[in-house]
């Protein structure tokens, strides 16, 4: 019986294999199925350096030390808008202090000038100059108290906007380095070619990775974004707090130094003592005018008198006056003797002709 075997025509050759070839493995690979039907090569560990999965772990934890990555468009503009909001605030601090500084002078001009008066007062005129110089110093300490609360609102203003710059510095340290994390690991990634579905599970790890840091950096930069804008809301809200308080102590100010102008004008001896002398002078000239009015009268009634007795034979000399006595004189040389005439005696008013006899005077006293 003959075994029979099949014969080949042409069989493989056995070809030697160079002593300096390196093989990635020294075993057939082991795969598996994932989705998509998608085969996957098991990820082995590389004698020649750490694994990418550490890699990609200690960059993230790299990138959770150094905070969060923000938003740097964003915060940037709302940090223009918050610094351009206290070099404002700034500027109106450095113009309330040369205010206040124009309040102290006038202040301190306006209580000398009350503590001068008070000196030459006496009586309610001076209580009411204490009063004013009591009030102008309460007014002086509330000013005071005022410039300290300004001063410590530009202090809270300069730490705020350091603060917002180092934040800013920060967030822009953290984007270069998550472009800077990126870059090494394309690189890694393109250096090991040979190992490309170790790089593809890698791949989905790191963008795993990635992505829960993206949800908690976004997760921050809400948070960061919440502060911010708390920042700005305090900003103009006491921006707007000063702006009415200034306001109101503006006025206020204005109040009680009219209050005591007012007080000065009223209580302020030069002039109250040239109103007097002008007072004085005023009743000396009407006293005088009221004699000059008095001479006129008598020498208008004494010329009327002249002229209704110019054909009497007597007429009347001596004061007339009460307690003086008068005399009967003859004006013509037809006049008989006075002690061969008898006398009647008339009371004349002022006003009216009617005349009224005086009785009981009949004797003349020679």
């Amino acid at each position: 019986m003959t075994k029979i075997s099949p014969e080949f025509g042409d069989q493989m050759q056995m070809e030697a294999v160079s002593a300096d070839v390196s093989f990635a493995s020294n075993q057939f690979p082991k795969y598996r199925i994932g989705a998509d039907n998608q085969i996957f090569d098991e990820a082995k560990d590389d004698p020649k350096g750490p694994p990418l999965k550490e890699v990609v772990a200690q960059e993230t934890a790299h990138l959770v030390e150094q905070q969060k990555r923000l938003s740097v468009r964003d915060l940037a503009s709302k940090f223009d808008k918050n610094l351009a909001a206290a070099a404002k605030l700034s500027d109106e601090a450095k113009l309330r202090e040369v205010a206040s500084l124009e309040g102290h002078v006038l202040l301190k001009k306006l209580r000398d000038a009350l503590e001068a008066l008070r000196g030459r007062l006496a009586g309610r005129n001076k209580e009411d100059v204490e009063k004013a110089i009591s009030m102008v110093e309460a007014l002086a300490v509330k000013l005071t108290q005022k410039e300290g609360e300004l001063i410590q609102e530009k202090f809270e203003v300069k730490k705020l906007a350091n603060f917002l710059k180092q934040v800013i510095y920060l967030i822009v340290e953290v984007h270069e380095s998550i472009y800077i994390f990126f870059f090494h690991l394309s690189c890694f990634c393109a250096n090991g070619k040979t190992q490309s579905l170790l790089s593809l599970q890698a791949s989905e790890d790191a963008k795993k990775l990635v992505s829960q840091e993206r949800s908690f950096a976004c997760a921050e930069i809400e948070s960061a974004r919440a502060v911010v804008q708390r920042c700005g809301e305090a900003l103009e809200e006491e921006e707007r707090i000063s702006q009415t308080s200034g306001k109101q102590e503006l006025e206020k100010l204005l109040e009680e130094v009219q209050e005591s102008r007012r007080i000065k004008l009223l209580h302020q001896p030069s002039k109250v003592i040239d109103m007097e002398h002008e007072l004085q002078a005023l009743r000396i000239q009407i006293r005088e005018k009221s004699i000059i009015s008095v001479k006129l009268q008598r020498e208008l009634a004494m010329s009327k008198r002249a002229q209704e007795n110019q054909s009497c034979l007597y007429e009347l000399g001596g004061c007339e006056s009460l307690g003086s006595s008068l005399q009967v004189q003859p004006c013509s040389a037809e006049a008989q003797e006075l002690s061969k005439c008898s006398v009647q005696w008339y009371r004349i008013p002022t006003e009216g002709s009617r005349r009224e006899i005086i009785s009981g005077i009949h004797s003349i006293i020679s």
